[in-house]
């Protein structure tokens, strides 16, 4: 059975707890034991210095001189060397001293008393016994002591003698000399060994606290925490991995705590994802499904619009092409030309307010009007008075079409042409382009009953004219700006030798290279007609 992992959430923060616990537990156990020895060691410290005052009271000062110079005890001597034996048993002290110090290099040494512990390893000196001591640190306390009459203690620990507290009092004749020293030894091996058991202490409790902390917090933090998490961790990457209807298990987390918020959360955010999937997937396969219908919708329009070319082979007389770029799938623009007889052709040109599919639907019916009154024989502004009243009827969308309307008749060369609130033509006669701007009449569909007034205008051989719609002149570049009338002119300037394709295409570039990476926001359609010499016709006749 494979063996379950811990987790590594769970090894960081244990890991981290117990780390801190540890160097918590280390800086308490420092200041306990600087704290426990501070106290011993004054306690020491008092206790050393209250003996030497103690035996300070209890000697003769006048005599200490004299004692160390005759190197003679007497009664007095004899009774005062029994009272220092005593201190020395009573407070266990290694051995006790008062000697004469001779300045100034305080080395020599003459010891008038010095009782010690009986049956320890130190041997009494006798009355009067001399030495030279040389310790610099030895001779340097002394001094303070006979010159500046301070009391000193001193602290020795792990030495061949054992671990020791050394105290030194001065001792003064009547004149407030310092004539001599008194100094005593206790052992500090019981600090010694109250120190070590002390650490022991601290470091068995900080063992049993450690082991104890990691089953116990180990054991809650894992109930209340770590599964929890774990459990939400799987969950989550179950679902992200796999997808599918989540589970209930996040609902087992019980917690009244974030913990359980977050579980519930995340099981509520699963079902909404799934919930939202589902939309999402019947969303989308409706927009494929309207993205289908669109397509289809283009390539019906598309088809009921005259294309190829040269659209009449068999006539020479004249070229013609247009073209429609629609914005969306389906445009709102709509363009149409028909030979109505040997003698005359139809040029539409039309716009449909609004994008889309009703655009489109708008488009279609118009120009199933005009192309239905044009093939009757009505002249322009009759079609466009008939076309208007139908397209008001049950107009319920108030949709409208800015149109322009032109019937060429070749052997007199007269266009008559009516213009519906669109855009003027551009119109090469006499080696110059210009636009065909008389005042345009009101557009289709926007009222009914409206009179449309008609124009005219003779085209000669070589002569041409360009008919589109407002996405011409109303492409946007990125800062904004307009295509307008001025920059149209200026790219059909030097197309007068080019046939209708090309014409429509070098326009087309001019416009691209106007408004760069910009989307186009509305349809773009031109129609280009040119009327060739007159023999042409005749020739094919």
């Amino acid at each position: 059975m494979r063996r379950r992992k811990i987790p590594i959430i769970t090894k960081k923060i244990v890991s981290s707890v117990i780390i801190t616990g540890f160097l918590l537990c280390t800086v308490i156990s420092i200041a306990g034991y600087w704290s426990f020895t501070t106290q011993f060691k004054n306690q020491y410290d008092t206790s050393v210095l209250s003996i030497c005052t103690t035996v300070r009271e209890n000697l003769n000062a006048e005599k200490l001189t004299y004692y160390g110079r005759q190197k003679t005890p007497d009664a007095e001597y004899e009774a005062t060397r029994e009272v220092l034996q005593d201190f020395v048993d009573k407070f266990d002290l290694n051995l006790l001293y008062v000697s004469i110090v001779e300045p100034p290099e305080y080395s020599h040494i003459t010891y008038v008393f010095n009782p010690v512990k009986k049956g320890g390893k130190w041997k009494e000196f006798p009355i009067g016994y001399e030495e030279d001591y040389k310790n610099e640190q030895y001779s340097a306390s002394i001094k303070r002591v006979y010159e500046n009459g301070e009391t000193l203690v001193r602290h020795t620990f792990n030495t061949r003698s054992g671990s020791h507290i050394t105290a030194n009092v001065p001792v003064y004749d009547k004149s407030g000399t310092v004539i001599a020293v008194v100094g005593t030894q206790k052992p500090v091996q019981e600090f010694v060994n109250a120190r070590h058991s002390y650490l022991k202490l601290i470091l068995i409790a900080e063992i049993i606290f450690a082991v104890a902390f990691i089953f116990v917090f180990g054991s809650y933090f894992n109930t209340n925490f770590i599964s929890p998490v774990m459990m939400i961790t799987r969950e989550t990457d179950h679902f992200a991995s796999w997808g599918g209807e989540p589970s209930d298990n996040l609902l087992h987390i019980k917690n009244r705590d974030e913990l359980g918020i977050l579980a519930h959360s995340v099981h509520q955010m699963e079902n909404d994802v799934c919930r939202n999937i589902k939309e999402l997937t019947k969303v989308t396969a409706e927009k494929e499904r309207i993205s289908t219908e669109l397509n289809l919708a283009a390539k019906i329009q598309l088809d009921a619009l005259p294309s190829g070319y040269p659209p009449f082979p068999d006539r020479k007389d004249f070229d013609l092409f247009a073209t429609m770029t629609p914005a969306k799938e389906v445009g709102g623009d709509l363009y149409d030309y028909m030979l109505l007889d040997d003698d005359h052709i139809m040029l539409v040109v039309g716009d449909v307010s609004g994008k889309g599919v009703p655009a489109a639907l708008f488009m279609m019916t118009a120009k199933t009007l005009i192309s239905s009154y044009a093939e009757q024989g009505l002249p322009p502004k009759e079609i466009f008075e008939r076309t208007n009243n139908q397209l008001c009827k049950g107009n319920e969308e108030n949709l409208f079409v800015t149109c322009w309307l032109g019937i060429l008749t070749f052997s007199t060369g007269e266009l008559k042409y009516v213009n519906a609130g669109h855009p003027f033509p551009v119109l090469y006669q006499k080696e110059s382009f210009s636009f065909l701007s008389e005042k345009p009449n009101f557009v289709l569909g926007g009222m009914e009953g409206l009179p449309y007034q008609e124009h005219s205008v003779t085209l000669s051989a070589g002569d041409r004219i360009f008919v589109y719609t407002d996405g011409v002149t109303e492409a946007t570049d990125s800062g904004n700006k307009l295509f307008g009338d001025n920059r149209l002119l200026s790219a059909v300037q030097g197309t007068q030798n080019m046939n209708a394709p090309d014409t429509l295409t070098h326009i087309k570039n001019k416009i691209d290279e106007f408004v760069g990476e910009t989307d186009q926001f509305d349809d773009i359609t031109m129609l280009q007609f040119i009327m060739k010499n007159d023999d042409a016709k005749g020739a094919e006749d």
